[in-house]
């Protein structure tokens, strides 16, 4: 969809219209804006601004006598122009301090008591993914030998983390050939995660190709070393907070909630979800509105994605999922917090 149109008067409705209704949660009328807006403009100059507004797809009317509502296009407009995270104030901050207890635990008991905590907070629905680090991607391999027979792999990944793991040598390689393996696997393998890359070196040997035969041959030598952590499976998508849905507005049609419900009881389409987006929301909040998540696209939905990283033992995807009409500077500034918080006590910067 084409950029709005939008003129410095309507634009300022929009902004007006759109306060009014995240913190009301009622359609708005133009007598509302009329006395919230900062200029004088009588209420007919208001209705003919909202009809502009309306021809853009920016608001819509619930029934004929009813007031106007912002869409997700507006939204979005308000999002990426004016929205100011806001810094949490002590009292939140107390709270949100709280889901950093247990950070030492493993990933599962801690995104456990985490989304229980953030979904109180923030007010919404928190759905977690916790995953070890075998699910991490490339962005660094090195091997360094340790004695006879031995080295130390140390997989620098996507998110940060640094993954150190002792492994047989029994070929004795030199540091030199295990430095130019280190090199090749990162040139090569970059962005892969273990398994892919193991699949590659598999692929290309079967191909018969012969460039790099040698470090193939060599590198696929030490990858099938490589320690297994244990037999794979789903990861647990964690749930907390959908009742809390039940009581908003957008959901209290009945019928509505129970298809909610029924979304989030699909633990693979919140896992599809999560792992979509972990990647970019280790570098800040990816904010998904309505139709953008394509894994709930069929609902009225913010969502916001933020993964965080913990140490050694793996990582966590959060995504806090709540009304389009949520308040969106406290959810931004409060899941900064939150996360620079968790990245210190990692020793992150």
């Amino acid at each position: 969809m084409a950029t709005p149109n939008l003129n410095p008067r309507g634009e300022s409705v929009l902004r007006t219209l759109i306060e009014a209704y995240l913190e009301a949660g009622e359609p708005v009328g133009s007598r509302l804006l009329a006395k919230r807006f900062p200029e004088p403009l009588s209420s007919a100059t208001i209705r003919n601004v909202l009809s502009d507004l309306e021809d853009e797809s920016m608001v819509a009317q619930p029934h004929t006598s009813a007031g106007r509502v912002p869409t997700e296009r507006a939204y979005r407009y308000y999002v990426d122009r004016w929205l100011k995270a806001e810094a949490p104030d002590p009292e939140l901050e107390g709270r949100l301090a709280a889901t950093l207890e247990g950070l030492d635990l493993d990933p599962e008991s801690w995104a456990r008591h985490a989304s229980r905590t953030l979904a109180e907070v923030m007010g919404g629905v928190c759905v977690a993914l916790p995953l070890p680090l075998t699910q991490s991607r490339l962005v660094r391999l090195e091997f360094v030998p340790v004695g006879p027979g031995r080295l130390v792999a140390i997989w620098v990944g996507s998110l940060g983390e640094v993954d150190h793991r002792l492994m047989d040598n029994p070929w004795n390689y030199a540091d030199t050939v295990l430095t130019e393996l280190g090199n090749y696997a990162t040139a090569q393998f970059a962005g892969l995660t273990l398994a892919a890359m193991r699949s590659r070196l598999l692929e290309a040997l079967q191909a018969g190709a012969q460039e790099g035969e040698t470090l193939r041959t060599r590198l696929q030598e030490l990858a099938s070393r490589w320690p297994e952590d244990g037999p794979a499976g789903d990861p647990p998508v964690l749930v907390s907070g959908l009742g809390r849905l039940g009581g908003l507005p957008e959901f209290e049609d009945v019928a509505r909630f129970r298809g909610l419900v029924a979304a989030f009881e699909e633990r693979g389409r919140l896992a599809r979800l999560l792992n979509a987006f972990a990647d970019r929301a280790s570098q800040d909040i990816q904010l998904l509105l309505g139709s953008e998540n394509p894994y709930l696209d069929g609902w009225p939905l913010a969502t916001a994605v933020r993964t965080v990283g913990l140490g050694p033992a793996g990582y966590v995807t959060f995504a806090l999922v709540g009304p389009l009409r949520m308040d969106y500077g406290r959810v931004m500034g409060g899941l900064r917090w939150w996360s620079r918080q968790i990245q210190r006590r990692q020793g992150g910067s």
